[in-house]
């Protein structure tokens, strides 16, 4: 069954993300969230939040916008496409001054009102090259 409120909730937690505000995105996860990124790399709260902030700090003023989005039960399914470019450092990478734009599938997974798992896909390999050309 479609759920409003789960797709709400997915779209103020990008919305957090979109705006800094990491404070918000906490909030938003339940106290046993989990994150995978491509392979099943599960990280914790934390790992997620210094992992996205460390990604995003890397593009200022970037956008992330959900493009399609689509609720059954307990999951979220968000087709989104990212775009901003490299003017400040990103983990180990300096500014390369690069616009960069990728779509990711995310599919998140609901519990007590709160973001329990995150999985994310995306090409990895196409950002970089991205960064390089």
């Amino acid at each position: 069954m479609v759920n409003i409120k789960n797709i709400e909730l997915v779209r103020s937690f990008y919305q957090a993300i979109e705006d800094n505000n990491y404070e918000t995105v906490a909030a938003l996860c339940h106290e046993q969230f989990t994150f995978y990124s491509q392979l099943d790399r599960p990280l914790d709260i934390n790992g997620f939040l210094a992992q996205e902030k460390g990604n995003m700090d890397g593009y200022p003023g970037f956008t992330f916008r959900i493009h399609d989005i689509f609720s059954h039960d307990d999951k979220v399914a968000c087709y989104m496409i990212f775009e901003g470019v490299h003017s400040a450092m990103m983990h180990d990478i300096q500014p390369t001054g690069k616009k960069v734009r990728f779509s990711l599938m995310m599919l998140l997974t609901i519990k007590d009102d709160k973001i329990f798992e995150k999985r994310a896909h995306f090409n990895e390999a196409d950002i970089m090259k991205q960064l390089q050309d």
